[in-house]
């Protein structure tokens, strides 16, 4: 089971609209190499007019000064734009797979199940696109037990194909039963469905060092960062001595 989730950890980037290129300069710029000659140009989005002097981002039209505070969605390229998140997948056991940059909203081999928070949403488009798709075949879509919680009770297509622990034996996989301390049998999850959850709280303590960085550093910080998870993880889970055996 691989468990996947997005964490608003980011880096500046180029100020002009859907441009992701690094900044040439990270300490006081807002473009890329391909887009330094409009440092020059007003901020103001479709204004055009030359900046009013050196070390200034607007023109001198009275109305423009005013609006340097203003939202980089909405055009202007007074500031730097930022990556939209970090995406990151793991096995169950916590063990990190991989990650990568989303610089917009978040829109090989396969693992058996896939865990995202609202993974319903891309199985029906999916089914809509394509019912015969290789993924429908080879992967079962799973909410996390924290956010499955709040999905409709109405959603048949998530109640009946993403539910994280359904207990009518259609996955066997994903339930497994236990003897509780009373030494009853009980039905218990399989499974940790949180374990990207986990790692973005263990991610919090980074993220005003990652603000500041370079396009460079920040991809260097974060490989770093889980490969000390991962110690961390093996660590833990043959403490557990449920290592999985080499052969």
């Amino acid at each position: 089971m691989a468990v996947m989730d997005g964490k608003t950890l980011t880096h500046r980037i180029c100020a002009m609209d859907r441009c992701w290129e690094p900044l040439v300069d990270y300490k006081s710029g807002h473009f890329c190499h391909l887009h330094l000659e409009n440092e020059n140009v007003c901020g103001i989005n479709m204004c055009g007019r030359p900046i009013a002097g050196e070390g200034d981002v607007t023109c001198n039209l009275p109305a423009h000064p005013d609006q340097e505070d203003a939202e980089p969605d909405l055009g202007h390229t007074i500031h730097a734009c930022r990556t939209y998140c970090i995406q990151t997948i793991q096995w169950a056991c916590g063990m990190p797979i991989g990650w990568g940059k989303c610089y917009e909203i978040e829109s090989g081999a396969r693992p058996a199940f896939i865990v995202y928070e609202n993974v319903c949403k891309l199985l029906a488009h999916i089914v809509t696109q394509n019912a015969h798709d290789m993924w429908l075949t080879t992967t079962r879509f799973v909410v996390d037990t924290w956010h499955y919680i709040n999905h409709r009770s109405t959603d048949c297509l998530c109640r009946e194909w993403c539910n994280p622990a359904p207990l009518n034996g259609c996955q066997p996989d994903l339930v497994i039963l236990e003897r509780d301390g009373m030494g009853q049998m009980r039905a218990s999850r399989a499974f940790n469905t949180e374990v990207a959850e986990q790692f973005n709280a263990w991610m919090d303590g980074f993220e005003s060092q990652l603000r500041q960085m370079t396009d460079f550093n920040f991809d260097f910080f974060i490989h770093s960062v889980m490969l000390l998870y991962k110690e961390e993880v093996e660590q833990r889970v043959e403490g557990k001595q449920r290592a999985i055996p080499n052969y």
